[in-house]
């Protein structure tokens, strides 16, 4: 990284977590898991008045409605599509169309399929045609952008969509989709101070903490996984980075798929303006070779041609990456069984340095794929595959009529805190 682009750590850091996680050595570096760590603790710092605010307000809410560990289970033997909004998503939009409008006119025992956007991708998939199960929120601002996309001018057919949110978001949106009569799934963040404010102004009721990694394409595979009981999720639109243009206007319009950029401008949204950051990392293309082997199976990062370039990103999205990175890690060693297939064909997640320094930056052998390291050890499988969202549904489809893609009951599920960095 260059030095404008160089990441500032807290002076006192703990580092005995990253010394007992051997599965992290080589793939993470301990100042990226340091820093992943401490940007979660200042977050809850910075907002933590604002959350316990919108947990008071929303607290008859939290009673009416239902709480997402009340649909424990309801993936099992199914695949979670988590849908971002990411400039690579138009490279998917066609097969997604495809694939969840065919399963869902099933029932849902025969389903093979859970949707779940993100809030800014709502919209834009109602308008396609597409209905997601579920929109998942993670932002706890009140701001205007967030209420329209969940709230102003929902055709019919989104309103059987199931917004997940916790507790501590936005009180104006919560109500609002309530008030239009709509299903909420509550959770709480697994932050002490929340839950202990849960408790005081929440009387009677559990606190069900669940850890979603800060963003909502993390979020969703960590539902998928801890609490729907899905051993096999598909990211699409989970760029996390942008392409680098000439000016800042072009960056910003470059952003989302839509162009919308309006949820990081200071007057309309959060304000992070993630846009104008300098901050570079390699991103991935996929191609797909016309010629492979009888062991480069689909799944299997040997089918493509991958393309790298530098690409702009933020601190912030790169600490959802690294989160998640480090998550998947953390079970290479577990008796778990679970198949993460990042389907975005583009972005910067998955892509490993071996140098994060300048000088590593511009050099191709620098660069390796997740997809090499993050092998289980008690079956010698890949947990983390880049891949083609029409070969990964087709994989998916196709393993699942020969044999269940169920976990055992010897087989413990990764929980939230399991799972985390």
């Amino acid at each position: 990284m260059s030095k404008n682009r160089k990441i500032e750590f807290a002076e006192e850091i703990d580092t005995s977590n990253y010394d007992n996680r051997q599965d992290l050595q080589g793939v993470i570096k301990r100042e990226s898991y340091d820093f992943v760590t401490n940007v979660n603790k200042f977050t809850i710092e910075i907002f933590k008045e604002e959350w316990i605010d919108n947990v008071r307000r929303n607290k008859k809410l939290w009673k009416r409605h239902r709480k997402l560990k009340d649909s424990i289970g309801i993936g099992k033997n199914k695949c979670v599509i988590g849908v971002g909004a990411g400039p690579s998503f138009h490279k998917n939009k066609d097969v997604l169309k495809r694939v969840v409008n065919e399963d869902g006119r099933r029932s849902w025992e025969d389903r093979d399929f859970i949707t779940i956007a993100a809030n800014h991708q709502y919209k834009p998939l109602l308008e396609m045609g597409i209905i997601p199960d579920f929109v998942l929120l993670v932002d706890a601002s009140g701001k205007d952008s967030v209420y329209d996309q969940l709230c102003r001018d929902i055709p019919p057919e989104g309103q059987n969509t199931i917004l997940i949110t916790g507790v501590h978001t936005s009180p104006r949106t919560c109500k609002a989709w309530s008030r239009q009569g709509r299903e909420i799934l509550f959770y709480t963040t697994e932050s002490p101070e929340l839950q202990d404010e849960f408790k005081k102004y929440i009387k009677g009721q559990e606190a069900q903490g669940i850890n979603l990694g800060g963003n909502v394409l993390n979020g969703a595979w960590m539902i998928g996984l801890s609490t729907f009981f899905s051993t096999v999720f598909m990211g699409v639109g989970n760029d996390l980075s942008f392409e680098r243009k000439d000016t800042l206007e072009e960056q910003r319009k470059a952003y989302y798929h839509d162009g919308d950029y309006s949820s990081n401008i200071g007057t309309t949204g959060s304000g992070r303006d993630e846009a104008s950051s300098n901050f570079a990392w390699a991103g991935f293309k996929l191609s797909k070779r016309n010629i492979w082997l009888p062991d480069e199976s689909i799944g299997s990062i040997k089918r493509y041609n991958v393309d790298l370039e530098i690409v702009g990103t933020s601190k912030t999205l790169w600490v959802y990456k690294t989160w998640l990175e480090g998550a998947i890690m953390s079970q290479t060693g577990a008796p778990v069984l679970f198949n993460y297939f990042n389907c975005s064909e583009g972005g910067i997640l998955g892509v490993m340095a071996k140098d994060d320094s300048d000088n590593g930056l511009f050099e191709k052998d620098n660069w390796f794929l997740l997809d090499s390291v993050a092998i289980n050890q008690h079956t010698g499988r890949p947990m983390y595959h880049t891949a083609t969202l029409k070969d990964a549904t087709d994989l998916f489809k196709r393993v699942k009529r020969s044999q269940k893609w169920e976990t055992p009951q010897d087989v413990q599920y990764a929980t939230g805190s399991e799972a985390g960095v």
